[in-house]
């Protein structure tokens, strides 16, 4: 089970997330740009998320990496099928 530190750790994460794609969505950039920029948008934030536990030793390093990397894996698939639009008529 994730402790109530790892938790708020990933929520204060994802928040900022959501803001970096908010603003990210606001920019003039193309669509496909927008998409592409969101995935490395994460890593930043997940960095933060999970390096707090990490070095407050109530994650260990290579549960961390799972962790990220399952949420990272999650994203893309996310982000893969939201580019998948159904074909126009």
């Amino acid at each position: 089970m994730i402790s109530p530190t790892l938790a708020g750790a990933i929520l204060v994460a994802l928040v900022g997330w959501f803001a970096t794609i908010r603003v990210i969505s606001a920019s003039k950039l193309s669509s496909r740009k927008k998409h592409w920029l969101l995935i490395p948008s994460w890593i930043p934030w997940m960095v933060f998320a999970l390096g707090a536990p990490i070095l407050a030793g109530s994650l260990s390093l290579s549960n961390a990496i799972n962790l990220g990397g399952a949420m990272t894996m999650g994203m893309v698939v996310s982000v893969v099928f939201s580019q998948r639009r159904p074909p126009k008529r």
